[in-house]
């Protein structure tokens, strides 16, 4: 049986209902719905109401096929995060640090998959010459990234490479528009909101001083506000990940990948 005729007011109709008492009928319900609405004015907006109810089942169900699809094809990410626990006790005081900001979460992807980052022609000159100075003094480079209009910070890497102004990386969601290429190794990946930074207030490169969330691409950061940053990071408890989206941006580069062929 129908259980959506079961729970309607034509399914408790008194046995005598003739089609001659529709109108009747009709009306008031009519009545009843007009007494029983909001009201609701122009000026106001529409909130619309959070569903009710989301299958626990479903929802562990895709837990477990995004932890087995991770496990099979990225294993060294499992325990990322495990692993890197405690970074921030020790650091080398030579490192620098530095505000990553991707137009999109695809281009995030194709990093943590190709360990490879790419910024504007300035933002590679600075990524580069800091990687220099502070190999030097025995200190590495560690870019905190962020995907624009998120509102979170989904992980954080470290420079593995001079920049490479000959290469060009061509699966990145902009074509030919990001020239060099340097390799990445990522440390962190999980992502924190902003509001959990919202005490770090750093001097921009504009000398306005602003909260680390407003901060543009490769925006240094002070190593004391950088260690808090990490700090943070690693103690956060998330519970969403890029991993997360790992086999829907897979199978979009996949297919990426075989046009790109197909037209050379």
């Amino acid at each position: 049986m129908d259980s959506t005729n079961q729970n309607s007011d034509y399914s408790k109709k008194p046995k005598n209902f003739h089609y001659s008492n529709k109108k009747k009928h009709y009306n008031q319900r009519r009545k009843n719905y007009n007494n029983n609405k909001t009201p609701y004015s122009n000026n106001q907006k529409y909130i619309p109401q959070p569903l009710q109810y989301i299958n626990p089942y479903y929802a562990q169900e895709m837990i477990y096929r995004t932890e087995m699809y991770i496990y099979s094809k990225y294993r060294n990410l499992i325990d990322l995060n495990t692993k890197n626990q405690g970074l921030s006790e020790s650091l080398n005081s030579n490192s620098q640090f530095f505000v990553i900001k991707s137009f999109s979460e695809e281009d995030v992807h194709k990093s943590i998959k190709y360990g490879v980052w790419s910024s504007s022609k300035n933002g590679n000159k600075t990524l580069n010459n800091s990687y220099k100075l502070t190999k030097e003094k025995g200190g590495n480079v560690y870019l905190f990234f962020s995907c624009n209009g998120s509102g979170r910070y989904v992980g954080l890497a470290k420079m593995k490479s001079e920049v490479d102004e000959n290469k060009i990386f061509e699966y990145w969601t902009q074509d030919n528009k990001w020239t060099g290429l340097f390799e990445v190794e990522w440390i962190f990946i999980k992502d924190v909101p902003f509001r959990e930074f919202k005490n770090i207030i750093i001097t921009m490169k504009d000398g306005e001083t602003k909260p680390i969330s407003n901060a543009r691409d490769t925006q240094e950061i002070p190593f004391d506000f950088a260690k808090e940053m990490i700090e943070i990071i690693d103690k956060f408890l998330n519970s969403n990940t890029i991993l997360e989206h790992f086999e829907y941006y897979d199978i979009r580069q996949e297919n990426y990948e075989k046009n790109i062929q197909k037209e050379k």
